[in-house]
């Protein structure tokens, strides 16, 4: 027994053998089976190789393979003897308790991280509501008005946002009365490659219509009824255009007897920027329409007629224009420059009455694209920033249910990064974009509009900007399309002055002076710089209005152009904003043709 307890005192005391002073033998042993392993990972590469690539192998890939599978053997190797070593309890225990403390750590600083964040932003939010911003889209939103005197819903236009969003996509309720909307249309296009569209000239450029090449648009065109034989180009579009006579009729009726417009957009609807908006492509559609009937009418001698389609247009128009978001404020822009391209093509035929021209005066006179312009940014800033809310609040599935391309990196964000990133998007708004107008002054500031570009270039990538820097530069050039449509406005109203002026006095006054207060209230000023438009007669009776631009420099009413080789382009941050009117609408086709 003695011998025994001796044995196993001599045992207990025995230190155990370093792995570094094994006997050679037990290193020979180690490498083999290291090179064992080597081997078969190499042949699984080769493998998988040849089956990817169905070509034979060359001996260039063998250095290659053979590292790669070094590499995967020493990470295994490396794996097997940690948990051989994580399997003893003390080590386990040693692992545990700095994961707890890294832990508890991490929890510590996402929670002051998110108090911090949620406070930042209720701070920010309290402060400006104090001074009477808005931050949601429901305080945003337009009033509800009765059915019964919506434009907006009227027969025609009705089915439109009757929508339902769900796992197949769109669905409408009424797909007939929408096949026959999208039909309601000027522009179906020809089956040929010439004369496949309309020449309806451009507000930017000074242009006008070519009614010849609209004519022969319709011309054999299968989609519309077609004239007679050798009726005139008026005709042979108006004839064209008649298949629409009810639709317009019911607009037409719709636009004196409904004299509010709201149209039912899910403004509720999470997230705000997947907000359903079908009616904008109606809209803009339809106003084209009326443009070419408008466009037909005067040609053929029928101003009254014209007159009331150039009314429906503007109608179309302000049917959008309390809609508080930046889309509908910009094809309420392009709808309105349609528009006032047909107020043009009446100026210069010297088509319409005093009357007419009075009533026009009033309509654009009372148009402020400028406040319009802040409406629409405030909307942008609250689908912005409820967006993120509604990120925060819907965690990971909501940012996957998005189809985010990063939503893999935005799944573990803290919410107070997304506060943060929300306090970042509202000061850059309240900063730049709503600082840019001041409606009241009727003043457009560019050069903080340059600001706020160069202090996003400026901004890093960081978890309280990464949303400012994906979604701000999209808004760039909003207030700079605001400012030059609000100038073809303020030109459109002192147009109708200036022929009620010649009207009376047979002539073009030298200035803008005579035309106050008789012929207009006041003389609009340049947003750009608040001085009056410019204004000069030519020496063929015509003359030009002109705002100095973007640029802010007076070019003596000279148009800027594009470099682009196939469809030159007015530059629109460059040289001057010009309302051109000719004597009559052929002396225009020089610059239809050159571009300039």
């Amino acid at each position: 027994m003695a011998l025994y307890v001796k044995g196993v005192e001599g045992f207990m005391d025995d230190k155990a053998q370093s792995i570094w002073k094994r006997p050679w033998a037990g290193w020979r042993q180690i490498l083999a089976w290291f090179a064992l392993l080597v081997g078969g990972i190499f042949v699984v590469v080769c493998v998988i190789t040849l089956a990817i690539s169905r070509s034979a192998l060359t001996w260039e890939f063998i250095p290659g393979a053979l590292l790669i599978s070094i590499v995967f053997a020493l990470v295994g190797v490396s794996v097997f003897f940690f948990i051989r070593w994580l399997c003893h309890w003390k080590n386990l225990r040693k692992v545990l308790f700095g994961v707890a403390c890294f832990a508890t750590l991490l929890a510590l600083v996402v929670t002051e991280e998110n108090w911090r964040g949620k406070h930042a932003w209720q701070k920010h939010r309290r402060e400006w509501e104090a001074k009477g911003e808005k931050f949601t889209i429901a305080e945003l939103m337009p009033p509800k008005v009765p059915d019964e005197k919506n434009f907006a819903l009227t027969p025609l236009l009705r089915p439109i946002l009757e929508i339902t969003n769900g796992p197949g996509g769109t669905v409408w309720r009424d797909t007939n009365a929408m096949a026959r909307l999208e039909k309601l249309s000027a522009e179906l296009l020809p089956q040929r490659q010439t004369n496949d569209h309309l020449v309806l000239g451009r507000l930017d450029q000074g242009t006008f219509a070519d009614v010849a090449a609209c004519a022969e648009f319709y011309r054999g065109n299968t989609n519309y009824p077609q004239a007679v034989t050798g009726a005139a180009p008026a005709d042979q579009m108006l004839t064209a255009l008649g298949k629409f006579d009810p639709e317009i009729k019911e607009l037409h009726e719709a636009a004196v007897n409904r004299t509010f417009s709201r149209f039912p957009i899910q403004y509720g609807h999470e997230p705000g920027w997947e907000i359903l908006l079908p009616h904008l492509a109606n809209i803009k559609r339809f106003t084209t329409l009326t443009q070419v009937r408008a466009l037909a009418e005067l040609e053929a001698g029928r101003p009254a007629e014209a007159f009331e389609d150039l009314k429906l247009g503007l109608r179309l128009s302000d049917s959008i224009r309390c809609e508080p978001l930046l889309i509908d404020h910009l094809v309420r822009i392009a709808c309105l420059g349609i528009n006032l391209q047909t107020v043009r093509e009446g100026l210069v035929r010297h088509a319409w009455t005093e009357a007419q021209l009075v009533e026009l005066e009033k309509a654009l006179g009372s148009m402020d694209l400028l406040a319009e312009y802040k409406l629409a940014m405030r909307g942008e800033r609250a689908l912005s920033t409820g967006g993120l809310d509604y990120l925060r609040r819907g965690g990971p599935r909501a940012r996957e249910m998005l189809g985010m391309a990063n939503a893999g990196a935005f799944s573990l964000m803290p919410s107070g990064f997304f506060y943060q990133n929300m306090l970042t998007i509202s000061r850059m708004q309240q900063d730049y974009n709503l600082a840019s107008v001041d409606e009241r002054a009727h003043l457009v500031f560019p050069e903080i509009s340059a600001k706020e570009k160069s202090v996003l270039e400026e901004t890093r990538w960081g978890p309280y900007t990464v949303f400012a820097k994906m979604l701000m530069p999209a808004l760039e050039k909003a207030v700079l399309r605001s400012a030059q449509m609000q100038t073809y406005v303020d030109a459109a109203c002192i147009g109708c002055a200036l022929e009620r002026y010649r009207m009376m006095n047979g002539r073009l006054p030298e200035t803008l002076g005579p035309l106050a207060p008789q012929f207009i209230d006041k003389i609009p000023n340049d947003v750009m710089d608040g001085k009056p438009l410019r204004y000069r007669l030519d020496s063929k009776g015509g003359y030009l209005l002109y705002s100095i631009g973007w640029n802010e420099k007076d070019d003596g009413g000279q148009l800027a152009w594009t470099k682009a080789k196939k469809e030159r382009r007015v530059a629109v941050t460059d040289g001057d904003w010009v309302w051109l009117m000719s004597a009559d609408p052929s002396s225009s086709e020089a610059l239809r043709r050159t571009g300039g």
